[in-house]
């Protein structure tokens, strides 16, 4: 594999050849985290201050498994889990679906030993090496990511710290030992092409009541990339900024200022896929000439396959999270385990005060998750893969239709006004609600001193309305085998469309309907990505879904 570098807003690899990492990040492996544990809900406590919770993150979940197991148990548990949660098996099938990148989140803890002095795990160490190893083998990226920091630097369960604060920029011992960690980290891996750089913090300063400390986080970055320049000149810099990696205040200055070679690492749920959203971003990464990473993202896969194709066309590329959870967390998972039959008791016992199991019934417990988390034991989501990559079988939401290169070329609407409903309003497409479907509480929205702006969730209830002469492009990625596109849509009168798929042309005839209804449109054949076109020929037609399916 060849090393990986930025050029301008850019990844590139040492032939020149532009690089859009498309990955998952390996969560709950080094770096629990309960609801994807199976341990604990999604139910993160935003205070001020609150010790770690009855298992909802690793430090928490180790000490129930020390106190229902034994502590040898659990010393021996977690390097068994290291190895099955993420082994050969999961790479390689990364590797199958198409993925290019995993990113894997680190944890200060297991790394290094909390006790005085410096003394790092090298059998954790080496379990890490095996997994990058295997990485290199399929040609999978790896991107480190310092999920839990020494200390805690996120001020919530992720960080998997001893309280919700972030003690990493008031306490210099925990500094210092994340910067020896980094040096530890850089060293060992300077060599390595497949490591595509080093992300020096997860989510750093995650809620509003510790931008106080954004000065300190600004000195972290520049402290951490300059030790580590020392070392290692080769690998990029992957930075985020606060408020859960959302902001981009701290990005204010060249922080690789010798080899520029760094990254704004960003993340994203739940916010409009369209250039409201993205254009803040865009704009920072224009002033600076560094490129954008969506390090972490998820959501249903309509969204996904709207927000990343955008991405993809601003040469930003995505990393889902995650790659591997219990099956009823909330997240994008592309594999998902079941808890053992009795985990229950041991979540009674530490969240409830219920009956401590004995230790040989725990000690199986614990034991039958170590097999259920077998990637062999996993349930596959190849639906996500597809919705990820935007390939067949994809389903995909009219209004998201292509952004680039832009208006004339991937889209063109002769709607007159600003589009009602804020959603990519700036390409002045009629973009329409569902009927009976009501974006705002007050039944006389429409004349309510409310923002123009429409809430995560109403754009799923969003359709395209194409006039004569209006078209929009969708593309369709990675086309192995020959696929059938379809089109769902309702039509006050009878309607003709043309779609245009490579060098094949489909003129439909679309039948009067006031319910949604999907018709056939033709065949595609396999081969590289492809781009449909859907122009309106006669009449209207209210688009909302275009899928194509595998043959």
């Amino acid at each position: 594999m060849e090393f990986l570098r930025t050029s301008g807003r850019i990844i590139i690899n040492e032939s020149g050849q532009e690089i859009i990492l498309k990955g998952f990040g390996a969560g709950n492996w080094m770096n629990q985290e309960g609801f994807l544990f199976g341990s604990h809900e999604f139910n993160p406590e935003f205070k001020p201050f609150i010790r770690a919770g009855e298992m909802d993150r690793g430090r928490s979940i180790n000490q129930t498994i020390i106190e229902v197991c034994g502590r040898d148990y659990a010393d021996i548990f977690w390097k068994k889990y290291y190895r099955n949660y993420l082994a050969e098996a999961d790479i390689k099938n990364m590797e199958e679906l198409g993925f290019n990148s995993v990113r894997l989140p680190l944890n200060a803890r297991a790394l290094m030993k909390e006790c005085p002095g410096v003394v790092y795990d090298e059998e954790v160490f080496q379990t890490m090496d095996q997994i990058i190893d295997w990485c290199e083998y399929y040609g999978i990226y790896v991107i480190l990511d310092m999920h839990a920091a020494v200390a805690g630097q996120s001020a919530i369960l992720c960080d998997d710290g001893v309280d919700n604060i972030p003690h990493l920029f008031i306490d210099e011992e925990g500094w210092e030992r994340t910067m020896l960690l980094w040096e530890k980290i850089a060293k060992r891996y300077a060599d390595r092409a497949v490591v595509a750089g080093f992300e020096l913090l997860n989510e750093p300063l995650a809620l509003p009541t510790w931008n106080k400390y954004l000065q300190a986080l600004i000195r972290f970055y520049d402290e951490a990339i300059e030790r580590i320049r020392r070392i290692d000149k080769k690998h990029i810099i992957f930075l985020q900024g606060h408020r859960f990696a959302s902001r981009t205040d701290i990005y204010r200055h060249n922080y690789d200022p010798e080899y520029h070679n760094w990254v704004m690492a960003m993340h994203m749920y739940e916010v409009l896929p369209d250039l409201g959203s993205l254009g803040p971003i865009l704009a920072v990464s224009s002033e600076l000439n560094v490129p954008v990473w969506m390090g972490e993202t998820g959501g249903n896969n309509e969204y996904m396959t709207v927000l990343y194709e955008m991405l993809y066309e601003n040469h930003i590329g995505v990393n889902v999270w995650c790659h591997k959870g219990e099956e009823h967390a909330d997240a994008a998972l592309l594999c998902t385990f079941v808890l053992p039959e009795s985990f229950g008791l041991i979540r009674d016992y530490a969240q409830k005060g219920g009956a401590k199991p004995g230790y040989d019934k725990a000690i199986q417990i614990f034991d039958q998750l170590l097999e259920n988390i077998k990637f062999e034991n996993c349930k596959l989501h190849v639906d996500r893969a597809d919705a990820v990559l935007r390939r067949p079988d994809v389903r995909i939401p009219a209004i998201g239709y292509d952004m680039m290169p832009g208006v004339g070329k991937s889209f063109k609407g002769t709607y007159p006004y600003c589009v009602f409903s804020g959603y990519r309003r700036e390409d002045r497409m009629r973009i329409v609600n569902e009927p009976d479907f009501t974006p705002f509480e007050s039944p006389d929205y429409a004349f309510a001193s409310v923002e123009r702006k429409p809430k995560y969730g109403d754009w799923m209830h969003l359709e395209l309305m194409l006039e004569e002469e209006d078209f929009a492009c969708y593309t369709i990625r990675e086309i192995k085998q020959d696929a059938e596109i379809f089109i769902t849509y309702r039509a006050e009168q009878e309607c003709e469309i043309k779609v245009t798929a490579r060098e094949k042309i489909f003129t439909v005839k679309a039948s009067a309907s006031e319910v949604l209804t999907t018709i056939p449109i033709g065949i595609i054949s396999s081969g590289e990505n492809a781009a449909v076109k859907i122009e309106c020929m006669e009449g209207e037609i209210i688009l909302h879904t275009i899928i194509v399916r595998k043959l």
